[in-house]
């Protein structure tokens, strides 16, 4: 019984923690997860460096898509930039000449 509790206590602090929505919480939760390391012997926060180890292929993997996700690259370095920009200054210009 106690371990299901400490498995469902366990499963609510690493959902905690992964969200930034209570990340005002993030100082409380570390030194419970802390006192849970001390007092219980169950490391919360150490669970993800287990998993890269015991999985390297599927880190990898991850590592890969989490970078090639979200390019950290401007908008001008697309292609057609250049064509959406001239189309829309040509529509702009013919607003203007329309609304004199």
């Amino acid at each position: 019984m106690i371990s299901i509790i400490v498995a469902v206590f366990r499963a609510i602090i690493i959902k905690l923690l992964t969200t930034s929505v209570f990340s005002f919480l993030h100082p409380s939760l570390l030194k419970l997860d802390k006192w849970a390391e001390t007092k219980l012997g169950i490391d919360i926060i150490k669970q993800d460096k287990k998993f890269h180890e015991k999985y390297p292929l599927i880190s990898k993997r991850i590592a890969v898509l989490e970078r090639d996700a979200h390019p950290k690259c401007g908008i001008e370095s697309f292609d057609g930039y250049a064509n959406l920009d001239n189309r829309i200054k040509e529509i702009e210009r013919r607003l203007k000449i329309k609304q004199k």
